[in-house]
């Protein structure tokens, strides 16, 4: 008898684990997808949308190699009067920015893998032998593990200025010829969004096809991103969400939101550093990028990526910041933190309407992404990306999201205090016809300065504003998505020999023709 109610027990106890084992096979996808993930988590995603008042959020977050949470918040248009609002899903599409960046690279190791006479610690000369910088020696030594590194000598964001005048992607990999740096090569890390476009002609010319033609059959396409894409392809498409900006209401403390209305620059500058900035991505799409990267490049199989060559995008290249409880470095298109929340690699993006965060925490085996159409600040998914590495790790009381919101309520609402300036002796402007002429500096082009009405002008590819005199031989100009700029003439006699620009690096001067 004894045996039987043992052999009884037994089988109940299978019946009861099949039964379960079935029910979490038959269970529905909201089932699986919160099945790991902790609790607070989706309470602190709405919070953003309530409280910080983002517009539209997805999100995505991978654990151990699954998909435990996909969700959309919010709205991907906010409706007017005459269109009604549009909820986010994980199927919505959203400029992804800066978070491109490792999109690059990570296509770039994939040539590397079919080419591999392009090594990581080479010249770059080597294989693009047009390739020139303003000093010979750093032309010659600087490796294809620079490109994507922020040390090259220029100052942040250099030639980020450019696109809206007119110059195209080809333009600004051509003016880094007479572009001159403003600290010595691999000293100082300074953000640089058109060096990737170095590694995409790199990518063009050992594939024989377009940047964008190459991310869909060796990125895209592997992973199984069906709605991905990128911005030359797709920006004006009714499937992307649209871009906000907040703002401080004015006359009051709230959190205003407005449509981002300037979407012909936005193409120009995004398309021009398209390599660094502009691909078009779901969160259901990019939590198989997340899987890929968590599982050492490979994916359902199949190696997307090889291992040697998917370890160096996380190798530590430059040191980006520090302090007593973390260091930050960059590498290959991601910033790799080392400390208290152990080894974080992330990159965030923010870009006309649009922010993201990508996080991966290997530690945990966890990843993490982020995709808005709130165009102001990336703070909100930092703050969620590490409490919820914090609830990972059993601390459910990490409150970064509080933080974070804190600062930025008090930096939006604070009132800006006007610096002290020290005054300049003035000094007049010489008559028009000493500037007015033609000034020349390749591969810049052909600038000229007229006059009309009585005022100057400048004309630079797109450029044709009106000149305000600051002092003496300086004066200014303001391009619409760009902003104001110096312009300074060097004057002999009574007449201009050449003129410069102030693009935060020197460009060299355009000499009278």
């Amino acid at each position: 008898m004894k045996n039987y109610f043992k052999s009884t027990a037994v089988r109940l106890i299978g019946c009861m684990a099949l039964l379960a084992l079935l029910a979490a096979c038959n269970g529905t996808t909201a089932d699986k997808y919160y099945k790991s993930i902790p609790n607070g988590f989706d309470a602190m995603c709405q919070r953003a949308i309530d409280e910080w008042k983002v517009p539209g959020m997805a999100v995505a977050v991978v654990k151990d190699g699954e998909v435990v949470f996909m969700k959309g918040y919010g709205h991907a248009h906010l409706g007017d009067s005459v269109t009604a609002p549009v909820p986010v899903t994980p199927q919505t599409q959203f400029v992804i920015a800066s978070t491109s960046k490792a999109f690059t690279s990570g296509l770039l190791a994939n040539v590397m893998d079919e080419h591999p006479e392009i090594k990581w610690d080479a010249p770059v000369v080597d294989y693009l032998p047009d390739f020139k910088l303003y000093d010979p020696w750093v032309t010659q030594n600087f490796q294809v593990r620079d490109i994507m590194s922020h040390h090259s000598g220029f100052n942040s964001y250099a030639l980020d200025d450019l696109p809206t005048w007119g110059y195209n992607r080809d333009d600004l990999y051509r003016i880094y010829s007479v572009l001159q740096p403003t600290y010595s090569f691999r000293t100082k890390y300074a953000y640089n969004n058109s060096m990737y476009t170095i590694s995409a002609k790199i990518i063009e010319k050992y594939t024989g096809k377009s940047w964008d033609d190459a991310l869909v059959e060796r990125i895209f396409t592997p992973l199984g991103m069906k709605n991905s894409t990128t911005g030359n392809l797709a920006f004006y498409t009714a499937d992307l969400a649209q871009g906000y900006r907040m703002r401080k209401a004015e006359g009051k403390n709230e959190i205003e939101v407005v449509p981002r209305t300037d979407k012909e620059n936005a193409f120009a500058w995004l398309s021009a550093i398209a390599p660094a900035g502009f691909v078009i991505s779901t969160v259901e799409d990019m939590a198989n990028w997340v899987k890929m990267h968590l599982n050492h490049g490979t994916f359902e199989g199949k190696q997307v990526i090889s291992r040697k060559n998917h370890d160096m995008l996380f190798y530590p290249q430059t040191i980006t910041g520090s302090d007593s409880t973390r260091l930050t470095n960059y590498a290959q298109g991601w910033t790799v933190e080392y400390g208290l929340q152990g080894r974080y690699i992330r990159h965030t993006g923010l870009a006309y309407g649009y922010t993201a965060l990508v996080g991966l925490h290997p530690e945990l085996n966890l990843g993490f992404v982020f995709l808005t159409n709130n165009g102001s600040s990336s703070d909100p998914q930092s703050a969620l990306g590490r409490d919820l590495i914090e609830l990972y790790k059993g601390n459910a009381n990490a409150g970064h999201f509080d933080e974070y919101l804190a600062d930025y309520l008090e930096g939006l609402f604070s009132e800006d205090e006007e610096e002290a300036k020290e005054e300049e002796t003035p000094v007049a402007a010489m008559p028009n016809k000493v500037y007015t002429g033609s000034y020349k500096l390749e591969p810049f082009g052909t600038a000229k300065v007229y006059e009309k009405d009585g005022k100057l002008y400048f004309s630079l590819k797109k450029v044709d504003a009106e000149l305000t005199h600051k002092n003496g031989n300086v004066f200014k100009f303001y391009q619409p998505g760009s902003g104001t700029f110096d312009l300074t003439f060097t004057v002999k006699g009574n007449r201009a020999q050449s003129l410069t620009f102030d693009i935060v690096d020197p460009v060299g001067e355009f000499k009278r023709i």
